[in-house]
């Protein structure tokens, strides 16, 4: 009856330990900070696509029409765009054209578009190119846009100045509050695509070519900067 007793008892005990809280470990004492890196460059090449498209009442005629001008813009774009992958044909479409005539739809045509998409590595010969171009009889160019070949080596060159400015912000913060930052505990850090100004994005320009008349002036592009940011979120310990 006394061992019935001590085993019972000794369940209890085994009970009311397994009911006791884990001791929890504490969150280190420590320092957050953020900080802003950029790299600011000139391209160092353009992509844009350059349209033709034709409406005609047969559609043979139509497509013939457009291919003619599109071999016309390959002549020229191989030229300056000599590299293998530079120029490409990046879509073709044919469709029913229909015009609304004293509130009917009335049938136009068949209309036949094809798009070509060129890179130039020389930006010296984006001018040019233009020119030549302009005295084809395409119908459009459009997504004119600058980018930068190195762009990669430019975003990280980004990241590692956020992450200084973030190391410097954190001692800054340390050296006011008299205590001494310790090991790092966490990093983050978010990159943009280069862009010419600060909002995020490469922007593109559309050439509607509705008349080609440009005074004998030729045709000038100018490009802006290229700006990569970033941005570092820096947790460090506190000694």
């Amino acid at each position: 009856m006394l061992r019935s007793i001590s085993a019972a008892f000794a369940v209890s005990l085994l009970g009311l330990g397994a009911c006791q809280p884990a001791p929890t470990a504490t969150t280190p004492r420590q320092v957050r900070s953020v900080g802003y890196g950029h790299v600011t460059v000139y391209p160092n090449y353009a992509e844009l696509t350059v349209d033709a498209a034709f409406t005609r009442p047969r559609l043979k005629d139509a497509v013939a029409e457009v291919q003619r001008v599109v071999d016309q813009v390959l002549a020229v774009s191989k030229r300056y765009a000599p590299g293998r992958d530079d120029v490409r044909v990046s879509s073709t479409s044919s469709n029913k054209e229909f015009s609304y005539v004293k509130g009917k739809e009335v049938f136009t045509g068949f209309n036949s578009t094809q798009s070509v998409t060129v890179r130039i590595n020389d930006l010296r010969q984006l001018s040019p190119y233009l020119e030549q171009l302009l005295a084809t009889p395409i119908s459009r160019i459009k997504d004119l846009s600058y980018g930068h070949s190195q762009a990669d080596s430019l975003r990280r060159e980004a990241d590692v100045l956020a992450l200084a400015d973030a190391v410097k912000t954190a001692d800054k913060l340390c050296a006011a509050l008299h205590v001494k930052r310790g090991a790092v505990l966490e990093v983050s850090d978010s990159s943009s695509p280069e862009s010419s100004n600060t909002n995020g994005y490469r922007p593109a320009a559309d050439i509607e070519l509705y008349s080609k008349s440009f005074g004998g002036q030729g045709f000038k592009m100018s490009p802006e900067l290229l700006r990569f940011d970033s941005q570092c979120s820096l947790s460090s310990a506190l000694e």
